[in-house]
């Protein structure tokens, strides 16, 4: 098996079958779907999951434990060389694994996501910006959606997804990170090739998720250390920069980062 989408599901019974139709629509070679419950309580959904069983796909039911543990238990079971994570409310475009498979295959990158295109409740003032791959400024904040193909090997070295976030809905930031800082190589197609669901209780349509981006990244730091403040503050370019290029615009603000960074690790005490 080349290939295996995984779907959690938390009371989305509305949506899934768009979801899984999405994959379905890729008919090049067998792909391997396996569709994780996570405990859901509406009836739609509870009777959706029977439906489901019943013609054959393969369903995980389990306690509600989040979207990272249920992640982690569909890709434990997965057969595919490969793993795409797809949230039950959203939905993939035909060309998507079409074009990012030959590009794992040829060895030519271990990561590869794409352009969303979005729909649903409110868009213009929830969408978020993807773009193409840059590791510092990956570390800064995340801009690369849960819905990217990659190799099972990847999951496997970073132990899974964090279910020990501080906060729902940052797993997949840390995931990057993490395979980032193992040197991973990330490709970005620049083109629309799987849809994102805004709904009105969308985790991204929640404004209080700026108030918890200060603990994610706390936590981030402490779990990975020097390695982030390496990757992300270079000694001889904030020497360049702050001491020999007073009129930088930037200098004031990385001075700011690079000792901030270094009293949230613990290497510098307050004065």
């Amino acid at each position: 098996m080349i290939l295996s989408v995984v779907i959690p599901c938390y009371n989305h019974g509305q949506y899934i079958q768009d979801a899984i139709d999405s994959v379905l629509s890729y008919k090049d070679q067998p792909i391997e779907i396996i569709i994780v419950d996570d405990g859901s309580t509406d009836i739609y959904t509870i009777n959706k999951m029977m439906e489901l069983k019943s013609l054959g796909y393969h369903v995980i039911q389990q306690k509600n434990s989040g979207l990272a543990k249920s992640r982690n238990i569909g890709i434990m079971q997965a057969k595919g060389k490969y793993i795409l994570p797809l949230d039950a409310d959203n939905k993939i475009r035909e060309d998507y694994i079409r074009k990012a498979l030959p590009l794992l295959e040829a060895n030519k990158c271990d990561i590869v996501y794409a352009k969303p295109f979005f729909f649903g409740d409110d868009i213009k003032s929830r969408e978020f910006e993807t773009k193409s791959f840059s590791g510092p400024e990956l570390l800064l904040g995340n801009y690369i959606d849960a819905c990217a193909i990659y190799r099972k090997e990847i999951w496997i070295k970073n132990e899974g997804y964090d279910y020990n976030m501080p906060f729902q809905g940052f797993e997949d930031w840390e995931f990057w990170i993490n395979s980032y800082l193992k040197d991973f190589r990330f490709h970005f197609i620049e083109e629309e090739l799987y849809e994102y669901r805004i709904l009105e209780n969308s985790m991204i349509s929640d404004i209080s998720i700026i108030g918890k981006f200060d603990d994610t990244f706390r936590f981030l730091l402490k779990k990975h250390g020097t390695n982030i403040v390496n990757a992300l503050v270079d000694a001889n370019v904030i020497n360049q920069i702050y001491w020999n290029d007073r009129r930088h615009p930037f200098r004031s603000s990385i001075k700011y980062l690079y000792i901030g960074l270094k009293k949230i690790l613990g290497f510098e005490k307050d004065s």
